[in-house]
């Protein structure tokens, strides 16, 4: 008597799925480890457009004393205040009355906010349409120690939180001059 075998032993049943688990979520991992990076590296684009930002700022307004026969870093520093003091400043390129706050103890202020209309970045939290942003900014007025007083170093810091990873920043350098 033949005994005839028709269908799959759970043996190899097992096998197949095990083969197709595979098959499905090697390529599926791969697109979520693509996706987080996607988003990670908008973040870093984000946070150096808004750095960058900053540091135009800052250049704009010693050109702009300049040319006006004004104290070069007028607005910016004031022995102590604004973006030479210990804890630096913000600057809020969209408040064209005060562009340039102080920075005290914790600095709630440097939390930026997006508008949901315009898409612009800014400092402000009383507009009904802006949202809190993961990124912070602070800007640093410093001297760089030589006896001549006519050159500062620009720091613009950007911190933000990247969701289930370590807080990450970074920090922009620029040298500037009276005259240039």
């Amino acid at each position: 008597v033949e005994i005839m075998n028709k269908g799959f032993s759970l043996l190899e049943t097992t096998v197949a799925i095990a083969i197709l688990t595979v098959a499905i979520l090697g390529p599926l991992s791969v697109a979520t480890f693509a996706l987080s990076n996607a988003g990670r590296s908008e973040n870093e684009i984000i946070a150096y457009n808004l750095a960058e930002e900053a540091l135009e700022f800052v250049i704009n307004v010693r050109d702009s004393n300049v040319f006006a026969g004004d104290t070069w870093l007028l607005g910016l520093e004031l022995g102590g205040n604004k973006c030479d003091g210990i804890n630096g400043c913000y600057i809020d390129v969209t408040d064209t009355a005060n562009p340039v706050k102080d920075c005290t103890g914790s600095c709630s202020g440097d939390l930026i906010r997006r508008n949901t209309t315009s898409g612009l970045y800014n400092h402000q939290s009383v507009a009904a349409d802006n949202i809190d942003t993961i990124f912070r900014r602070r800007v640093f007025l410093r001297d760089n120690n030589l006896i001549n007083n006519d050159e500062r170093i620009v720091e613009v810091r950007i911190t933000w939180n990247e969701r289930f990873l370590p807080n990450k920043s970074f920090i922009i350098e620029h040298h500037i001059f009276e005259k240039e």
